[in-house]
């Protein structure tokens, strides 16, 4: 079982804090493409039109990040805890 955490304000946009997988392990496209099938809002919120994780996020797996860029090939495994966040900046 992976995990898949929704930080705020991405709980908002999905209506759920947390969607789990039922995967032993791989590609984390595919867990998002299954995360999408459990969860429709979280295809039209989270992923593009090919089914990847939309550039203005970025993903924590296992607490080390990595930009929607950098997840190509990125397989997870039973255990793991994915966290995706919209990064904030701006302030004066």
């Amino acid at each position: 079982m992976v995990r898949l955490k929704l930080m705020p304000p991405l709980t908002w946009l999905v209506g759920e804090q947390e969607i789990a997988v039922d995967m032993a392990r791989a590609p984390l496209k595919a867990v998002l493409e299954q995360a999408a099938a459990q969860n429709g809002k979280f295809r039209t919120s989270m992923l593009d039109a090919e089914g990847n994780l939309a550039s203005e996020y970025s993903c924590l797996i296992n607490d080390k990040q990595y930009n929607a860029s950098d997840l190509a090939g990125i397989e997870v495994k039973d255990g793991d805890e994915i966290a995706i966040i919209l990064p904030l900046s701006g302030g004066a």
